[in-house]
């Protein structure tokens, strides 16, 4: 699964990660990299991306 992080710093990065993973190991990840998170938005290859803000309580 692709999934784009764009992170409070403004900065965006991708990562490419198994659709296995679970959501909050995936974030600690995802934190770790780049700091705090903004916006997350997931693709898998197959389907349409589905966006959402942190602060929906979605992650």
């Amino acid at each position: 699964m692709k999934i784009t992080v764009q992170y409070k710093s403004g900065v965006s990065q991708i990562f490419i990660v198994p659709a296995e993973i679970h959501v909050t190991e995936f974030r600690k990840m995802a934190e770790q990299v780049g700091g705090e998170v903004l916006k997350v938005e997931f693709a898998s290859f197959n389907s349409k991306p589905g966006h959402y803000q942190v602060g929906e309580g979605k992650l």
